[in-house]
């Protein structure tokens, strides 16, 4: 799905449109990804269209491509995204360490802000994980226990027992309620429930921040970055937890304890830089004051043309799934009701249109708060801001106990906390892709499945000249291989097998014969090759079905 930018004062916001479709299977990676957004950011640019970014909803290869294509702890070499000629460039920024994201930028992502709120409550309500922040536990029994107080009515909170359901994964209606000033205020009056209140006013902050439509956008760079704050304050304590363990077994319980997974934090910050680059963007006019209406970068609109076109299989239709061919179909049958209803706009004085029956909840209001007031952007200081957001994480973390052990590391300002978490990040999480750029203004749409020795090719081929180096490359390893896998194959398509790697990722293969040839393989998939069994069902609904079936039968 599209979604343009359009002036506010002109017409309601714009509906996204559909701009393509297509059937996958899961064995397709992050460069063919990278590659899909660059194919259409290049047409558009032939039709004077400017992308300015992409939204998933938090798929971890998406995200590995967005973090690789933005430079957020993750490089491809061979790909010269920041020298094109349509890169944003942010002049004249000052030097923060605490913004980790480039200075030119080709396009932008957010990760859907309803996935990631929908993520964060059902963390909150796994049956597995014992979450704790600082010296304060994290629990839905907290929430529970309101419930059923007898002292409070349904009038002081707002819930039913359907809200805690674990089941309901995305029931977005349900964080709403959750993260509601009512229940906040009783979280924060009770005892031993403030861990739990803290989880929560987080969460209301994400909904503040990337969801709601009036917030202003000095309450949506703060309530980012506050949240930023506190999972960077509570860094620290997550990773001595783990080094002070050694089982395995208590190493992932300590993970388990952690009130953020490494995919909702990631997210957190892409998005929290995302927003302030924006800003900035919108403050130097390289982008129209529209673009701050964060709220239409998602990927809800795909889900909502996914309900439209399964809504159309009839009333006693039981068919919940349908073909590629079949989404198309009723896909274009959409398009054409909503160009109608486009088109009807610009026609309200003519009495023979159509009309169309609007919910009041769907009613679009232009004059939003979010978008008044911002011909003075040049005032907009965003410095303060994040000075604020810093100080209101610190307030929110102050009964938690973090702050004592902040203060014997001598990281508890700003500058130091935010360089501490760079140098982890930057050692533990960086990631490297060396594929090679193969788009251009003439690339086929349809010409994507490539030889796999194109997409991986020899990555030591920036040491060609350096023998020595390939030879050296596993001197600490015995010479012989003792494990020699025949096969049939010659093309490793989709699998970690490489005829070379580079030196300071070692660690990370195996080396083997495969036909005699030495290869070397990534530890997942070796794991992946050794295994004869999987317990895991398939992700295909239908294949569940007849899983179950054999077992009943």
């Amino acid at each position: 799905m599209i979604q343009p930018l359009q002036p506010a004062n002109h017409l309601p916001d714009p509906t996204a449109f559909l701009l393509s479709a297509y059937g996958v299977v899961n064995t397709y990676t992050s460069i063919e990804i990278l590659r899909r957004w660059l194919f259409i950011f290049n047409n558009s640019l032939q039709k004077k269209i400017r992308i300015i970014g992409f939204s998933t909803d938090g798929d971890s290869k998406y995200l590995r491509a967005m973090r690789l294509v933005s430079g957020f702890f993750g490089s491809l070499p061979h790909f010269k995204f920041i020298e094109h000629q349509e890169a944003f460039d942010l002049n004249n920024m000052a030097q923060w360490p605490w913004f980790f994201l480039r200075k030119k930028q080709l396009f932008l992502f957010f990760q859907d802000a309803t996935h990631l709120v929908t993520k964060w409550r059902n963390r909150l309500l796994s049956s597995t994980a014992q979450l704790i922040v600082g010296q304060q536990f994290i629990t839905i029994q907290h929430v529970a226990d309101i419930i059923e107080n007898s002292n409070y009515t349904k009038l002081d909170h707002g819930l039913n027992r359907s809200d805690l359901n674990p089941k309901d994964r995305q029931n977005y209606n349900s964080c709403v309620k959750l993260a509601s000033d009512n229940v906040l205020s009783i979280l924060l009056d009770g005892a031993d429930t403030y861990g739990t209140y803290v989880y929560l006013r987080l969460l209301q902050m994400i909904i503040l921040a990337y969801v709601e439509k009036r917030t202003r956008i000095e309450e949506r760079l703060q309530s980012a970055w506050c949240i930023v704050f506190v999972c960077r304050m509570s860094w620290l304590q997550n990773k001595q937890s783990k080094s002070t363990t050694a089982s395995t077994t208590t190493k992932t319980n300590a993970k388990s304890k952690c009130f953020f997974t490494k995919t909702a934090y990631l997210s957190v910050e892409l998005n929290a830089h995302t927003l302030l680059y924006i800003v900035l963007l919108v403050k130097q006019k390289q982008l129209p004051r529209e673009a701050l209406n964060v709220y239409l970068f998602n990927s809800q609109s795909c889900e909502s043309m996914f309900r439209n076109a399964r809504s159309l299989s009839g009333t006693y239709s039981t068919m919940v799934n349908f073909t590629a061919v079949d989404f198309l179909r009723r896909s274009q049958k959409i398009s054409l009701l909503n160009s109608i209803k486009c088109n009807q706009v610009s026609q309200q004085d003519d009495d023979n249109i159509l009309s169309f029956p609007i919910h009041h909840k769907h009613n679009r209001n232009n004059n939003l708060p979010s978008l008044q007031n911002l011909d003075d952007m040049d005032q907009l200081n965003v410095e303060k801001i994040i000075s604020n957001a810093f100080n209101q994480a610190i307030e929110l973390t102050a009964n938690l106990g973090i702050s004592k052990l902040l203060k014997e590391r001598k990281i508890f300002d700003l500058n130091s906390l935010s360089e501490y978490v760079f140098q982890e990040l930057n050692s533990s999480s960086r990631m490297f892709d060396y594929s090679i750029e193969t788009v251009d203004d003439d690339y086929d749409e349809f010409n994507l499945e490539e030889d796999e020795d194109n997409d991986k090719k020899d990555i030591m081929d920036s040491y060609s000249d350096d023998e020595e180096m390939k030879n050296n490359l596993f001197d600490n390893q015995d010479d012989e291989n003792n494990y020699n896998m025949m096969t049939v194959k010659s093309n490793f398509s989709g699998i970690k097998i490489y005829d070379h790697i580079e030196p300071c990722r070692r660690d990370a293969y195996f080396r083997i014969k495969i036909n005699n040839s030495q290869k070397y393989v990534q530890k997942q998939s070796a794991c992946w090759l050794l295994t004869d069994n999987s317990m895991r069902l398939s992700n295909d609904r239908l294949s569940r079905v007849i899983e179950t079936g054999r077992k009943e039968s």
